[in-house]
């Protein structure tokens, strides 16, 4: 499992239409009127049991809040369609052991029961973890559920009528504590993902009676995510012909409710689009009416891959949990933990213990996969430190880190506030626009002058090509500078020294060295270089922007420098990019967030904001400005992938597009599309979000030509790192000024995310939002810049678990006593700097 936490909000009746538009209508599915029902769970903290089945008209009852046995309402329920009906997570995995169950049906018995009693683990932890609030609104406190309810709603297809096997469980949100029916405090089962994924994943992959049916089959799974090595190669194509599928019902959505404004689809309709949409994908074969011709095709579509089976069972090597050594794995847990993030909490741990053991080829009952995965989350939590001394914190707020983690925040720190007090180290800031890392061409002048040397890295290597070509001079990645000088990182997170490379880049007390979009920039990354730069004497300039894209991980370096260096810090002033300066004044604001209501308000004002009655209506609309070249910047992968998948669709057509290449994402390339390379590689000239354009294809390469010239790409990393980039999301943005930039924005928009797209283009920024009226969308976009995601530290991560504890209420200590607090950075006054401010005069490093 590795998807996201969705709340549902909404009315009763329309939930029916949400679960119903995941599958395909040939999927026998349990709300088809008369042939179906849902199961329903009931859980406490020690019991999961489950109650009568649902059909239809008592699935509505059960979202709209009402017990569906007595019939009463539980509790005081809101009746407006904004009302949370229930939080809903999916049971899944690989594509690929959805395809062995459509082969086997002895594997589709074991994969179904093992679905089921992950359901059934991830409800029973829940009920376990999960909490409402209680009290007066000021003076609220977080309690344990007494009982929880959860729908079980089964798949056997995506919408797409291809096989994806999966569990939609909904918690409802309304839930019984402290004697009384509640709401569930929804936050905290949001931060409670990881645990659940965890334990999704982990739960089927280490069954014994599903992994007994695989081998027995002659079937066997990689470590990493699971995958079914013999079925691994085959999963592409049947992703590609699912995500055409898609694609095309999301244009006769689109098409069909821009002629049917305020109206929503009926079953047949969709039956129908259904039927069109297989038949343009596939006009060769006989569209499917029912699950045994959707298991046929299935077979046949393998059989004309090359797809043999296996013809003899495999042995099952199994590891005891006896046989593991549970130090290493909390040392690895905790590496991991701290390589993505400051601080977490008990769910996060048993998350990322879940995985540890569902790749170390544990296969046991799952009790005994319980209990050693509680034991080894206690192991972690111990290990760690903790960020608050108080004993009231919630189990969600994320109040645990690491003694590394720690560590290198304060060797940060004081290697800042060192080189702050020597003059060796410059911070240079300025917004979107400000001209940032064009300046550094005449600081370059100035330190050559000096008979000096100025060295750029940047925390990527599509950021070093365009600080490069800004410039004039050979810019690195931040990465490989590192790599040079003899350090290496494992994928886990660890760090460790060995020998330079010979022709490493020379530094020295004559070199400046200059971090461009230092905003972006790890901690451990900053400290190694930081530690690089103080043993050879070479200067230090971190050039960003606060309030644009952070870190990926464990953050907040230009913060840093800039409280502990306040003296050295140089603010540039104004903004140059913008053609009107009216909207470079806005985009201030933006950067700020002041008044979001007031820039929603001009923007509109000027015609930039597009509000869209549905999400199909605003992809389709994206996709077409996508498709005539204009930057399209989208919050997650999955928008983007629907968003591309839209644009060569429409290309191939029209004929604009032939397919020369199926990615194993599921992603059809051809000649003339797009694309980015998603895996730096030296040796073939290429950096990870670097776009080109497909100008040919072969059997073993595919030839691209962009910025950087002309690429072939041999076939095995075009199928592995090669896609779709008509649209790209925030990170793949930043640095590009392009004339006009069309920005996705919603619930998954940050405030920097939407304040880097919205600063893309010289001439237009324009804002897509879905909403049913304007003021709906003016909240939606205040919301955005209430939000701050960035990860900028454990002294941040400290900060923000207080205020967490404060907005959402402490709970009861759970032992009588806490271990005291680790240390965190100090504050500027503590170590004799004074408070941040911009340095006098213009000017780069002075």
């Amino acid at each position: 499992m590795h998807g996201g936490l969705k709340i549902y909000r909404g009315s009763a009746a329309a939930a029916r239409n949400y679960v119903e538009a995941d599958r395909s209508r040939a999927d026998d599915y349990y709300l088809a009127e008369g042939t179906g029902l849902a199961q329903r769970l009931v859980a406490g903290p020690n019991l999961v049991q489950r109650r009568d089945d649902m059909d239809g008209a008592t699935y509505e009852r059960w979202v709209a809040g009402y017990d569906v046995e007595s019939g009463a309402a539980k509790g005081r329920l809101r009746s407006n369609d904004k009302a949370v009906r229930f939080v809903e997570v999916t049971v899944n995995g690989p594509k690929t052991w959805s395809i062995a169950a459509t082969l086997h049906p002895g594997i589709a018995e074991a994969y179904d029961a093992a679905q089921d009693r992950a359901a059934a683990e991830i409800i029973s932890w829940l009920a376990q973890h999960a909490t409402t609030r209680v009290g007066p609104r000021d003076r609220q406190v977080q309690v344990p559920v007494e009982q929880i309810e959860a729908a079980v709603v089964r798949h056997f297809t995506s919408r797409a009528g291809d096989p994806h096997r999966h569990l939609h469980l909904q918690i409802n949100a309304r839930v019984k504590a402290a004697g009384a029916w509640r709401g569930l405090h929804t936050v905290g089962t949001r931060d409670s993902l990881e645990a659940i994924n965890g334990i999704g994943h982990a739960a089927v992959m280490t069954d014994p009676q599903f992994r007994a049916a695989l081998a027995s089959r002659g079937y066997s799974l990689d470590d990493d995510g699971g995958e079914i090595v013999e079925l691994k190669a085959y999963a592409g194509a049947f992703s590609a012909r699912a995500r055409q599928i898609e694609t095309n019902i999301d244009r006769y959505e689109a098409g069909w409710r821009a002629d049917h404004p305020g109206e929503e689809p009926g079953p047949a309709l969709r039956q129908s689009w259904d039927r069109r949409a297989w038949s343009e994908a596939r006009p060769d074969k006989v569209i499917p009416v029912s699950g045994d011709q959707l298991r046929e095709r299935w077979s046949d579509e393998l059989d004309d891959l090359g797809f043999v089976a296996p013809s003899r069972p495999r042995h099952l090597v199994t590891v005891r949990p006896g046989e593991l050594d549970r130090e290493v794995i909390v040392d690895r847990a905790l590496a991991r933990l701290g390589s993505r993030r400051s601080a977490w909490n008990g769910a996060d741990a048993r998350g990322e213990v879940e995985k540890l053991i569902a790749s170390a080829g544990v296969v046991v009952d799952g009790a005994v996969r319980r209990e050693l995965a509680e034991d080894l989350t206690a192991r972690v939590l111990e290990a760690s430190s903790l960020l608050l001394g108080r004993n009231d914190v919630p189990a969600h707020v994320r109040a645990h880190t690491s003694p590394r983690v720690l560590a290198v925040e304060r060797e940060l720190v004081a290697r800042i506030a060192q080189r702050a007090d020597e003059r060796t180290i410059t911070v240079v800031e300025g917004a979107a626009g400000a001209g940032k890392t064009r300046r550094l061409a005449a600081k370059r002048a100035e330190v050559e002058a000096r008979r000096g040397r100025m060295l750029i890295v940047t925390p990527t290597r599509k950021a070093a090509q365009v600080a490069s070509a800004e410039v004039g001079t050979t810019a690195y990645s931040v990465a490989w500078l590192l790599h040079q000088h003899g350090y290496r990182w494992d994928k886990d997170g660890r760090w460790e020294r060995a020998e330079p490379a010979p022709d490493a880049p020379r530094l020295d007390r004559r070199t400046v060295l200059v971090v461009d979009e230092a905003g972006m920039l790890n901690q451990d990354a900053a400290r190694a270089l930081l530690e690089l730069a103080d043993a050879t004497g070479a200067r230090v300039t971190l050039v960003g922007d606060r309030h644009q894209l952070p870190a990926v991980g464990r953050g907040g370096v230009l913060d840093l420098a800039a409280r502990f260096a306040p003296t050295r810090l140089v603010e540039l002033e104004g903004v140059h990019r913008f053609a009107d300066p009216e909207y470079a004044d806005m985009s201030l604001r933006m950067r700020t967030g002041d008044r979001p209501d007031e820039v929603f308000d001009e923007l509109a004002r000027r015609g930039l904001v597009v509000v869209h009655a549905s999400e199909v209506e605003r992809v389709a609309a994206l996709a077409a400005r996508a498709s005539s070249g204009e930057l399209v910047v989208a919050d997650t992968r999955e928008q983007v992938a629907r968003i591309n998948s839209m644009v060569h669709h429409v290309h191939a057509r029209t004929g604009e597009d032939t397919d020369v290449l199926i990615t194993s994402a599921g992603e059809r390339i051809a000649v003339g599309d797009r694309v980015a390379t998603r895996r730096n590689d030296s040796e073939l000239g290429v950096a990870n979000r670097e776009r080109w354009t497909v100008v040919a294809a072969g059997p073993d390469s595919v030839e691209v030509v962009g910025d950087a010239g002309r690429r072939v790409l041999p076939a095995a990393y075009a199928r592995r790192h090669l896609e779709l980039a008509f649209a790209t999301t925030a990170y793949g943005a930043q640095g590009s000024t392009v004339p006009t930039s069309h920005v996705l924005v919603g619930e998954h928009s940050g405030a920097a995310s939407t304040y880097v797209g919205m600063t893309r283009g010289r001439e237009r920024n324009v804002a897509h939002l879905v909403a049913e009226t304007t003021d709906d969308a003016r909240r939606q976009w205040a919301e955005v810049f209430g939000r701050d995601r960035a990860d900028l530290g454990p002294t941040h991560a400290a900060r923000r678990a207080a205020e967490d504890i404060d907005r959402y209420g402490p709970t009861a200590p759970r032992r009588p006593a806490i271990r005291p607090p680790a240390p965190v950075a100090r504050r500027p006054e503590e170590l004799g700097h004074p408070q941040a401010r911009p340095a006098q005069g213009p000017g780069i490093g002075r």
